[in-house]
């Protein structure tokens, strides 16, 4: 079977782009550290 797909509201992802703004370390580095893809996170902070 397929690998059912995380959902995150708005508020999540608001919370999350100001964590990482507010970080020294790289988006890969944060995307390992929060279990959620790189390229999500690069949507996100777009």
């Amino acid at each position: 079977m397929g690998e059912q797909r995380q959902r995150y509201n708005e508020e999540f992802k608001k919370q999350t782009v100001k964590f990482i703004q507010e970080q020294t370390k790289t988006l890969g580095d944060l995307a390992e550290e929060l279990n959620i893809p790189k390229s999500t996170l690069h949507q996100w902070m777009g």
